[in-house]
Formats: structure tokens, sequence, C-alpha cells
């Protein structure tokens, strides 16, 4: 298992390519990382969709499947991709259906992946 400490805040969990533009997004390196000032954990996942503990289903169109530090949000460039930010979750602007979430972490947590699953805190996702 592969683990790293992440500090405490909001962050976004989910598909990096619907937050990230071109540019952020290709210099992402798999695993742990730092884009600018932010960490994050950009794992190359081939699948539609994904579900976590808390019941919540993760639309993943591009192979980049991860968290960053909610911080990094562009709201115009969501706008460009039809997407908005509703009640702690990107969402598509016209249906509101939530795409990835938004969660706040009050302290410090660790995520870690192996072949099985990603922890985010207490948040599991099942490979």
């Amino acid at each position: 298992m592969i683990s790293a400490k992440f500090i405490a805040d909001r962050y976004y969990i989910g598909d990096l390519a619907k937050i990230l533009d071109y540019e952020n997004l290709s210099s992402l390196e798999n695993g742990f990382g730092r884009l600018g000032e932010f960490e994050y954990l950009n794992l190359r996942l081939e699948c539609d969709e994904i579900s976590d503990s808390d019941g919540f289903n993760y639309s993943v169109d591009s192979l980049n499947f991860g968290i960053i530090n909610a911080k990094i949000i562009d709201e115009e460039l969501l706008s460009s991709r039809i997407l908005t930010l509703r009640n702690g979750f990107v969402a598509n602007k016209f249906s509101s259906y939530p795409l990835a979430r938004i969660v706040d972490f009050t302290s410090e947590f660790e995520v870690s992946f192996n072949t099985k699953d990603i922890k985010l805190g207490n948040i599991v996702i099942n490979l």
C-alpha cells in the first residue's frame, strides 16, 4: 500500500479532467505529486463509473481519477464544460446530476491506494 498525508481542507474527488485545463492535466504524474502548491493523487482508472463507501457514484470520462485541493477549481473552466458546483458536488449544469464530490476534511488525513482499493481518509473506493 502506498500512502501520503494530506492537510485538512476541502478536496475535489473525482475525474481530474473535469476540473483541470489541458496544461495542468498533461503535467500530472501517476500516483502522488504536486501541481503548484497543491498535493494530489492521480490514478489511471479504466472505468466509466466507480462507487465509494458512502454510496456516491463518480463519473470517470478520462483515465485520471484522484483527489486534489478544491481551491484549484476554476468555475469559468467548469462552466465551459457545462459543469457547475452544487451542494458539495461537481454536477452537470443542466441536469444537476452529480459527477464528483467536494469533501471537507477537518483534520489531516491519509490517502492510500493498492490494487484493491483507494482510501481517502474514511472514504473507501473499491477497485
